[in-house]
Protein backbone atom coordinates (compact mmCIF):
# COMPACT_ATOMS: atom_id res chain seq x y z
CA UNK A 1 0.00 0.00 0.00
CA UNK A 2 1.14 3.31 -0.67
CA UNK A 3 0.15 6.33 0.89
CA UNK A 4 0.19 10.41 -0.07
CA UNK A 5 -0.55 13.41 2.19
CA UNK A 6 -4.59 13.56 1.40
CA UNK A 7 -4.73 9.96 -0.37
CA UNK A 8 -4.60 6.23 0.02
CA UNK A 9 -3.49 4.34 -2.67
CA UNK A 10 -4.28 1.04 -2.66
CA UNK A 11 -3.40 -1.74 -5.07
CA UNK A 12 -5.42 -4.83 -6.33
CA UNK A 13 -4.91 -7.63 -7.82
CA UNK A 14 -7.42 -7.88 -10.78
CA UNK A 15 -6.76 -10.11 -13.72
CA UNK A 16 -9.00 -8.17 -16.20
CA UNK A 17 -7.08 -4.45 -15.30
CA UNK A 18 -3.68 -3.11 -14.35
CA UNK A 19 -5.22 0.00 -12.87
CA UNK A 20 -4.70 0.75 -9.22
CA UNK A 21 -7.63 2.51 -7.15
CA UNK A 22 -7.48 5.80 -5.15
CA UNK A 23 -9.93 6.34 -2.18
CA UNK A 24 -9.73 9.09 -0.65
CA UNK A 25 -10.59 9.41 3.41
CA UNK A 26 -13.42 11.65 3.92
CA UNK A 27 -13.90 12.18 7.71
CA UNK A 28 -12.91 10.38 10.83
CA UNK A 29 -14.65 7.65 11.71
CA UNK A 30 -17.46 7.66 14.76
CA UNK A 31 -18.11 3.70 15.04
CA UNK A 32 -16.58 2.42 18.35
CA UNK A 33 -16.57 -1.12 18.69
CA UNK A 34 -17.73 -0.76 22.38
CA UNK A 35 -20.12 1.27 24.54
CA UNK A 36 -18.79 4.10 25.50
CA UNK A 37 -20.52 7.09 28.25
CA UNK A 38 -20.15 10.16 26.83
CA UNK A 39 -22.42 13.03 25.80
CA UNK A 40 -20.22 14.10 22.87
CA UNK A 41 -22.01 11.68 20.23
CA UNK A 42 -24.19 11.74 17.01
CA UNK A 43 -27.38 9.98 17.21
CA UNK A 44 -29.46 9.42 13.83
CA UNK A 45 -28.57 12.60 12.04
CA UNK A 46 -24.73 14.09 11.49
CA UNK A 47 -24.21 16.70 13.91
CA UNK A 48 -26.54 15.85 16.50
CA UNK A 49 -26.81 16.32 19.36
CA UNK A 50 -23.18 17.74 19.04
CA UNK A 51 -21.24 17.96 22.08
CA UNK A 52 -24.24 20.23 24.06
CA UNK A 53 -25.27 18.44 26.84
CA UNK A 54 -28.90 19.76 26.94
CA UNK A 55 -28.92 18.56 23.36
CA UNK A 56 -27.78 15.21 24.53
CA UNK A 57 -30.76 14.80 27.15
CA UNK A 58 -33.00 16.04 24.46
CA UNK A 59 -31.80 12.88 22.02
CA UNK A 60 -32.46 10.80 25.01
CA UNK A 61 -35.55 12.24 25.34
CA UNK A 62 -36.58 11.36 21.74
CA UNK A 63 -35.37 7.70 21.54
CA UNK A 64 -36.98 7.12 24.58
CA UNK A 65 -40.01 8.69 23.66
CA UNK A 66 -39.64 6.18 20.21
CA UNK A 67 -39.30 3.58 21.71
CA UNK A 68 -42.58 3.99 23.57
CA UNK A 69 -44.31 5.37 20.88
CA UNK A 70 -42.67 2.00 19.23
CA UNK A 71 -45.20 -0.25 21.77
CA UNK A 72 -47.74 1.87 21.49
CA UNK A 73 -48.23 1.01 17.74
CA UNK A 74 -47.66 -2.52 18.60
CA UNK A 75 -50.72 -2.27 20.96
CA UNK A 76 -52.79 -0.54 18.21
CA UNK A 77 -52.23 -2.89 15.31
CA UNK A 78 -53.15 -5.79 17.97
CA UNK A 79 -56.23 -3.86 19.14
CA UNK A 80 -56.75 -3.64 14.90
CA UNK A 81 -57.43 -7.25 14.94
CA UNK A 82 -60.30 -6.77 16.76
CA UNK A 83 -62.27 -4.07 14.45
CA UNK A 84 -66.04 -5.22 13.76
CA UNK A 85 -66.47 -8.47 11.78
CA UNK A 86 -68.88 -6.53 9.21
CA UNK A 87 -66.21 -4.13 8.74
CA UNK A 88 -64.71 -3.70 5.22
CA UNK A 89 -62.03 -5.79 4.91
CA UNK A 90 -59.91 -3.88 2.57
CA UNK A 91 -60.30 -1.07 5.00
CA UNK A 92 -59.28 -3.32 7.89
CA UNK A 93 -55.98 -4.58 6.03
CA UNK A 94 -55.14 -1.00 4.62
CA UNK A 95 -55.45 0.11 8.79
CA UNK A 96 -53.17 -3.12 9.62
CA UNK A 97 -50.48 -2.69 7.29
CA UNK A 98 -50.20 1.12 7.75
CA UNK A 99 -50.03 1.18 11.83
CA UNK A 100 -47.33 -1.97 10.99
CA UNK A 101 -45.44 0.39 8.81
CA UNK A 102 -45.65 3.02 11.22
CA UNK A 103 -44.75 1.01 14.04
CA UNK A 104 -41.89 -0.70 11.71
CA UNK A 105 -40.30 2.77 11.14
CA UNK A 106 -40.36 3.77 14.96
CA UNK A 107 -38.61 0.09 15.71
CA UNK A 108 -35.45 0.66 12.83
CA UNK A 109 -35.26 4.56 14.08
CA UNK A 110 -34.95 3.39 17.43
CA UNK A 111 -32.26 0.46 15.99
CA UNK A 112 -29.99 2.79 14.07
CA UNK A 113 -30.07 5.57 17.39
CA UNK A 114 -28.45 2.25 19.67
CA UNK A 115 -26.38 1.78 16.71
CA UNK A 116 -24.39 4.98 18.05
CA UNK A 117 -23.00 2.61 20.81
CA UNK A 118 -23.55 5.50 22.89
CA UNK A 119 -24.86 3.69 26.55
CA UNK A 120 -27.16 6.50 27.44
CA UNK A 121 -28.94 5.70 23.88
CA UNK A 122 -29.01 2.48 24.39
CA UNK A 123 -30.30 2.38 27.84
CA UNK A 124 -33.02 5.24 26.99
CA UNK A 125 -34.16 2.64 24.25
CA UNK A 126 -34.23 -0.32 26.78
CA UNK A 127 -36.21 1.96 29.16
CA UNK A 128 -39.03 3.35 26.29
CA UNK A 129 -39.70 -0.44 25.70
CA UNK A 130 -40.39 -1.43 28.83
CA UNK A 131 -42.51 1.58 30.06
CA UNK A 132 -44.20 1.37 26.72
CA UNK A 133 -44.72 -2.78 27.57
CA UNK A 134 -45.49 -2.03 30.49
CA UNK A 135 -48.48 1.20 30.19
CA UNK A 136 -49.47 -0.28 26.83
CA UNK A 137 -49.83 -4.36 26.85
CA UNK A 138 -48.54 -4.91 30.82
CA UNK A 139 -51.32 -7.12 32.29
CA UNK A 140 -50.68 -4.44 35.37
CA UNK A 141 -53.80 -2.41 33.54
CA UNK A 142 -55.91 -4.74 32.39
CA UNK A 143 -58.74 -6.28 32.69
CA UNK A 144 -58.63 -10.09 34.83
CA UNK A 145 -59.28 -12.74 32.28
CA UNK A 146 -57.88 -11.35 29.32
CA UNK A 147 -54.44 -13.44 28.14
CA UNK A 148 -52.40 -11.38 25.65
CA UNK A 149 -48.57 -10.47 25.53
Amino acid sequence: MLTSKNNVVVETWNTTSTQTQTQTPHRPSLIHPTFYWSYNCEVLFHGWPGSSRSMYALALIFVFSLAFLAEWFTRCSDAAASIKPEADKVAKVAFRTAMYAVKSGFSYLVILAVVSFNGGVFISAILGHAFGFVVFRGRAFRKVGRVDG
